[in-house]
């Protein structure tokens, strides 16, 4: 048979596509320049070329917001043209990152997609994820959800890639299984076939010194293919792709970055027919058809995709420019947390819903998402619009929050003279905590206490000013599981101050749970003694500064031997205070570290990296809070902390969205076949756990994702708090092979500015089981408003459910109604039987989709909910209430 050997009995099938990143080494506007050009020359397609089938638009729907925000007249050519098949959008809003945001990012992300894709005529039912870097467990029921049955990648198999082949089923903890496609040789396989050189490019400079790239094919009239070129770089895909290929299906990706459709394509296939193959030009739809056909020969997978053997992971953007992921992490938890529950608690007492500033701010948020934004991969100016969008989405979401808890603050009125404190837990069980907040009219110089719904007094104490405004502080006790509770605020005299539980002395703090100590001649790293079990740990909270020659998308050592430096070789100024409810050790000092890296090796020039840190006590909370402030004034380094844990164990756990990983402790190691290192970082979404089962250490913390765990005598714990680079990409990385993007340099991702980090330290019994209340409760404390009228002492929950595993994980008014939504997942790892307590008057319920689609009808029997979930299934409820 020649040349063509079996390959002429394969079901070929080319899909024509752009992926299309919408920032990465030119900026959004830049890009969107070019994505004009993309749908003119589509237009002129579909008009003249009858044989030009379809084109896909990438997955993501944001494209067609930005072209119709300049060109709103071309709305009815979209929709025509989505209807008619020929344009295939959706499913989702943008091309996202699944580590480094929330679960219900990753859902919302597909929400908003589907809807936008809906109003233009269809949606692709397909879960195309061609470049994200690693994939986690839950995905595919998150998919299924979505009445999504695929999943198309490229990054992330390892190894088990040679027994799957390219067509394998996904399966996720709740047991949710997609047929899975792996582009074994990438989303590009088949671009611009018989082309030479389709990525020439210029280098542009205008006269104010902006730099820019242009693509020549842009500039094109008319892009024509060499038959034969083509038909000898089709018959080496399909050969390649036809040995590890499980049914008899080939999938040839005709498309590539920001790449035009290849307007001859429709002759190119003809050329091969004519050759005898069976091939068309198609959709992603039709080949998932034809591999659904053969699921009973596809192997099962399960568990997260990390690996890099075809191709790069890229494991570096768990920490590149982390203030990125620390203002996401802000963005999320408002709109999660306080804006969307606070206003559908509203909603229900008469408040109109903000649906379209919430719209914005999740809008605002998923477009920062995006594979290269989120992960601080691209050039700098495009990363200072991504703090501009944040910081918007938050606005946003902090001030409708407000005005819920605004209207909701005046239900409890009581008169006109006084003062009142309205708090809101956003959590689904009662709990305590500390509470501080910012008034205007108190004075510090004066007393006050507040009166809860008991008759209770609880003292206020002043803290610190804040502009015009200071900061107080209190102990909120037994605050209602997602509820509200509203203090009488009252000015005295005098005020009877509770017993101390909490002390400060010659650098030691200590409360009921814990006794710290620093030591300053050792950089203040700290000794814990755990009062209730008796261990000690030492050594914790020691920061190791280490030469970074990577660039924004690897780690990687400095070839010549790296200079590590430890904040024991410096002493610290340590200092310590308590109030009538914390206690705090505040520890200073600067660390003498390398300028930069020269070549491969960093610098003998050392500057001072000045550190502080906060450690806090509370009373009656069993945990340990941190405050690390670092101006970082060096380059091409990595700092992390450290905390020692004095266990001895081989694996430990880490928190993904909607699942608990538990993950082997590995010495670093190579593997020749994989393009990048096996890295020994892992992410996580807030929580890293080191547990033997008799006792455990866990780290939280708020918007930091990157952890490695090192064995030996103990396990031992590193935090990655940033890392600084200089470049996009390098291609001197003793990582990984190559480029990873174009080498432009980027001061800005040195991350030279004074930097903020915050986590907890929490020692406890068992498994992370026992802490996981705990690290729930620091990642999103409670709410706090003041009033200037006097309130109604009042403690009223909103939803209550009997299991404090079964996580809320939304509140908010349904997509298409006024009736409420109400998700959680089951974190017990066991089948779990539930009740929910709704603190409303509720007349029907079912259970939904993730699309918010319902499903199945459930039983409400005196506002009261009795259900049972499988282990980590996310379970969706629509709840309507009686019109009273």
């Amino acid at each position: 048979m020649g040349e063509k050997g079996d390959v002429i009995k394969k079901d070929i099938i080319v899909v024509s596509h752009t992926h299309w990143d919408r920032e990465w080494y030119l900026t959004f506007q830049e890009y969107r320049i070019r994505f004009l050009k993309i749908i003119r020359k589509l237009e002129e397609l579909f008009e003249k070329h009858g044989k030009f089938n379809c084109f896909v638009l990438d997955g993501q729907t944001s494209l067609i917001e930005d072209l119709l925000e300049v060109h709103p007249e071309k709305e009815n050519v979209i929709k025509k043209l989505v209807s008619e098949g020929k344009l295939i959008i959706g499913p989702l809003y943008t091309q996202p990152d699944e580590v480094l945001v929330s679960g219900e990012s990753l859902i919302r992300n597909l929400l908003i997609g589907h809807r936008i894709s809906k109003r233009f005529g269809k949606v692709m039912k397909v879960g195309y994820f061609p470049d994200t870097f690693g994939h986690i467990p839950q995905m595919p029921q998150i998919l299924k959800g979505f009445n999504i049955d695929s999943f198309v990648f490229m990054r992330g198999l390892g190894d088990e890639g040679e027994e799957l082949g390219r067509e394998f089923i996904w399966e996720a903890p709740d047991g949710s299984q997609v047929i899975a496609i792996h582009l074994r040789e990438g989303y590009c396989n088949a671009n611009m076939l018989g082309v030479s050189n389709p990525y020439r490019w210029e280098a542009w400079e205008a006269p104010d010194g902006w730099k820019s790239f242009f693509l020549e094919i842009y500039y094109k009239d008319e892009v024509k293919a060499d038959p034969e070129k083509a038909y000898k770089r089709f018959i080496d895909i399909v050969k390649r792709a036809s040995v590890t290929a499980v049914t008899n299906t080939i999938l040839l990706m005709n498309g590539c970055d920001h790449m035009p459709p290849q307007e001859d394509l429709p002759k190119i296939i003809e050329h091969f027919r004519k050759k005898g193959f069976n091939i068309i030009h198609g959709r992603l739809e039709d080949y998932i058809k034809k591999v659904r056909a053969h699921r009973s020969a596809l192997k099962i997978y399960r568990g997260e995709m990390r690996g890099a053997r075809y191709h790069p992971i890229l494991a570096g953007v768990l920490s590149t420019r982390v203030y990125l992921k620390q203002l996401n992490h802000r963005a999320e938890l408002l709109l999660e947390k306080y804006a969307e529950p606070l206003s559908t608690i509203a909603m229900i007492h008469g408040y109109p819903y903000p649906a379209k500033l919430l719209e914005k701010a999740w809008k605002l948020v998923l477009q920062n998402q995006a594979h290269d934004s989120i992960y601080g991969s691209g050039i700098d100016p495009l990363h200072l619009e991504n703090e501009v969008r944040f910081l918007q989405a938050i606005a946003i979401a902090s001030n409708v929050a407000y005005e819920a808890a605004r209207f909701l603050v005046s239900l409890f009125y009581r008169k006109e003279e006084g003062r009142g404190i309205l708090v809101f837990n956003p959590l689904s069980w009662e709990r305590s905590s500390y509470i501080t907040f910012l008034s205007t009219d108190l004075k510090p110089d004066k007393k006050y206490y507040l009166i809860d719904s008991e008759g209770s007094r609880i003292l206020l104490e002043p803290l610190e000013p804040w502009g015009p405004a200071y900061r107080w502080g209190f102990m909120a006790e037994n605050l209602p599981s997602l509820g509200l509770k509203t203090y009488s605020l009252v000015e005295a005299d005098t005020v009877e101050e509770p017993e101390r539980k909490v002390r400060a002395c010659e650098n030691q703090i200590e409360n009921e749970f814990f006794r710290v100590k620093a030591d300053p001649e050792r950089g203040g790293v700290l000794e814990i003694l755990d009062k209730e079990n008796g261990y000690i740990l030492k050594d914790i909270n020691l920061f190791i500064d280490e030469g970074d020659a990577g660039d924004e998308y690897n780690y990687s050592p400095p070839v010549k031997g790296d200079l590590k430096i430890r904040s024991t070789a410096f002493r610290a100024k340590v200092t310590c205070s308590s109030t009538q409810y914390t206690a705090t050790l505040r520890i200073q000092f600067d660390m003498e570290v390398p300028r930069k890296i020269v070549g491969q090796q960093r610098s003998m020039e050392k500057v001072k990296l000045p550190v502080q840190v906060e450690v806090k006590l509370y009373r009656g909370v069993r945990r340990i809070d941190f405050k690390v402030k670092v101006d970082n004034v060096a380059e091409d380094h990595r700092f992390r902390v450290v905390f020692p844990t004095g266990i001895k164990t081989s694996y430990f756990y880490t928190d993904s969205p909607f699942y608990v990983i538990k993950r082997e402790i590995k010495t670093c190691y190579q593997k020749r076949e994989w393009v990048e290192a096996p890295p020994t970082t892992y992410p996580m979404s807030s929580w890293i756990d080191v547990t033997d089962g008799k006792r455990g250490v866990m780290v939280v913390t708020r918007g930091l994702h990157e952890v490695e765990v090192s064995s030996g005598e103990e396990a031992t714990i590193f935090l990655t708090l940033f890392r600084s680079v200089g470049w996009l990409s390098r291609n001197d990385l003793i990582v990984r092979r190559g480029h990873a993007g174009p080498p432009i340099p980027t001061p800005g991702a040195q991350c030279k500015r004074e930097l903020v980090f915050e986590y907890t330290l929490i020692p406890h019994c068992g498994t992370w089981k026992e802490a996981f209340t705990i690290a729930q409760e620091y990642i999103a404390p409670p709410l706090t408003l003041t009033t200037s009228f006097d309130l109604n002492p009042t403690s009223k929950s909103l939803l209550k459910v009997s299991s404090r595993e079964i996580v809320l994980t939304a509140l908010k008014k349904h997509e298409y109604s006024d009736l409420i939504i109400a998700r959680f997942c089951n974190m017990q790892g066991e089948k779990a039987v539930g009740q929910i307590q709704l603190g409303f008057d509720a007349k029907n319920g079912w259970i939904t989709d993730l699309n918010e689609k319902p499903l199945t009808s459930v039983n409400i029997v005196d506002n009261t909910i009795n259900f049972s979930v499988k282990p980590w299934k996310i379970i969706t409820f629509l709840i309507e209430r009686w019109d009273r």
